[in-house]
């Protein structure tokens, strides 16, 4: 069963069972209303039956206050006590002749028996073709009583009243036909029931109706759901501006859909990158390797080119082992920092740092012109090792890529709470394509892999930025050149701090406030 199939199933038992509980209330208080007024009806036409009765046995009946008391008046019969007539007093109490008329009902039966049982005279008011059905045993009891009786002949009900025995022995029967009463209890139980039915098909079609149009929302999500679990990822569901619980849902299940197609998309991207890496680092080792090789197998051919002598060949091999072991090195940087660890933090002033760098750079090209602004400490919690290695990779960056001669300029700064770092070279500046993966793993400006150099260097940058929650930017700098930023928070998520936040600890237990310098 579907859900709207199983809510309208449960709204219409629900409103069954209500309308059930209802119709057995009305049904019970309405048979009580009538029954109680057909006993008013039969009380009140006793006095009138049994005078009747009377004349036309042409008797005097004593009169009776109770049960075989054998006192009172002749010719008159009072109503149990408690039993007063319908319409006015009786004859013989307050109020009697001249008073408010009381009338028979039709079908009133009446009979006047006496102490064998016999019948004296009877009333049938229509003409009846059977009274109720009266045994000895009901007869051979004195007290008055009054009783629900079935008829002599047929399926006929009656509302009997069996007066007490007088003192010379007679009594009074008079009853009432139920026909009327439980004509009105039957029509009343076959409205209910018409009503009832009526109702519930309403009910069952509204809320169809209403529970199709509030649900219409999940079904589509279940068809969309679908079409995802086909592939498509771009399906998304409409959301309404009502804000219902509803509208609730199909906007996080449209976010929900924005982060898996997030997700799927970064994995391709991480997929395609992880293949170019491979092929890439397959190429930067394959090609010293092929060089050492070719050496290999001309000293070992023991070539008799005088340009190609054995100290020759074995310095390309020194060479290209060096090469290939810098690679192999840059790699494993990577591998390490791209792994999920906290390294050991310490202070690090990054203006020492940047000063070593700018002597490097000055020992490797000492035409070249370096300038270094690092006016105050700028003290972060980081690994002393890795930010070195950042930093002169953005120095040897510089020195590679721009013409001999051009300068270069180096800052270690503050700024907005951040520590940075700026290298800015006056050379060519950046393109576009060298703008969007200049820290790209493996990527080069010169396509056919020429020079020195197999684009990692920027790429171990951009990973000890992302190590130390920092990170880094390309740009082209005012005025001509290329500028490569990398900004690091002064305390990094994770540090070791002391209780007032501001202290930082190195490993050997000592407090270093960020900010100071640090002696080396």
């Amino acid at each position: 069963m579907t859900l709207r199939l199983r809510l309208v199933a449960g709204l219409v038992a629900l409103m069954a069972v209500g309308l059930a509980i209802f119709g057995f209330t009305t049904y019970e208080l309405y048979s009580r209303s009538q029954y109680r007024q057909l006993n008013s009806d039969l009380q009140s036409s006793v006095p009138l039956v049994t005078e009747e009765l009377a004349q036309a046995a042409d008797v005097d009946l004593p009169l009776s206050n109770g049960p075989a008391d054998g006192h009172g008046h002749s010719g008159e019969q009072q109503p149990p006590p408690g039993e007063g007539a319908r319409g006015g007093p009786s004859p013989g109490e307050e109020g009697g002749p001249g008073g408010p008329m009381v009338l028979v009902p039709p079908g009133t039966y009446g009979e006047l028996l006496n102490k064998s049982g016999s019948v004296l005279s009877s009333i049938r008011l229509p003409a009846q073709a059977s009274g109720p059905d009266l045994n000895a045993s009901l007869l051979a009891t004195s007290r008055a009583s009054t009783l629900r009786l079935g008829s002599e002949k047929g399926n006929a009900g009656w509302l009997t009243y069996i007066g007490p025995r007088l003192s010379n022995g007679d009594r009074v029967v008079v009853a009432l036909p139920t026909s009327g009463v439980t004509g009105s209890l039957n029509r009343l139980v076959l409205i209910e029931l018409l009503g009832a039915v009526g109702l519930l098909v309403v009910l069952s079609m509204g809320a169809g109706l209403v529970l199709r149009r509030g649900l219409s929302p999940l079904e589509h999500m279940a068809d969309t759901a679908k079409e995802i679990a086909g592939g498509d990822l771009a399906q998304r569901v409409q959301v309404g501006a009502q804000g219902t619980e509803v509208d609730q849902l199909a906007a996080a299940f449209n976010t929900m859909l924005d982060q898996i197609q997030r997700a799927f998309v970064q994995r391709d991207a991480t997929e395609k990158r992880l293949r170019q890496f491979l092929a890439d680092a397959s190429h930067e080792l394959r090609t010293p390797l092929t060089s050492i090789q070719g050496f290999a197998e001309l000293f070992r051919l023991g070539s008799n080119d005088p340009r190609v002598s054995t100290a020759t060949i074995m310095r390309r091999i020194e060479e290209e082992s060096a090469r290939m072991k810098g690679l192999v090195e840059d790699l494993l940087l990577l591998a390490r920092l791209d792994q999920v660890r906290r390294s050991e933090r310490a202070p690090v002033d990054l203006s020492v740092l940047a000063a070593d760098a700018c002597s490097d750079a000055i020992a490797a090209d000492p035409q070249r012109p370096v300038t270094l602004a690092a006016p105050q400490p700028v003290v972060v919690l980081g690994d002393a090792a890795h930010l070195r290695q950042a930093l002169a990779n953005l120095v040897s960056n510089a020195l590679r890529h721009t013409p001999a001669g051009s300068a270069i300029d180096v800052g270690a700064g503050l700024r907005e709470g951040y520590a940075l770092i700026e290298v800015r070279d006056h050379g060519p500046g950046l393109d576009d394509d060298a703008l969007a993966h200049a820290f790209d793993r493996f990527w080069q400006k010169d396509r056919s892999r020429a020079g020195i150099g197999a684009g990692l260097g920027l790429a171990i940058v951009a990973a000890v930025a992302t190590e130390h929650s920092g990170d880094v930017g390309a740009a082209n700098a005012p005025g001509g050149g290329a500028l490569f930023s990398m900004r690091l928070p002064l305390v990094p998520r994770g540090a070791n701090l002391d209780e007032e936040g501001l202290t930082a600890r190195t490993p050997d237990g000592r407090a270093h406030r960020p900010g100071g310098s640090l002696r080396l």
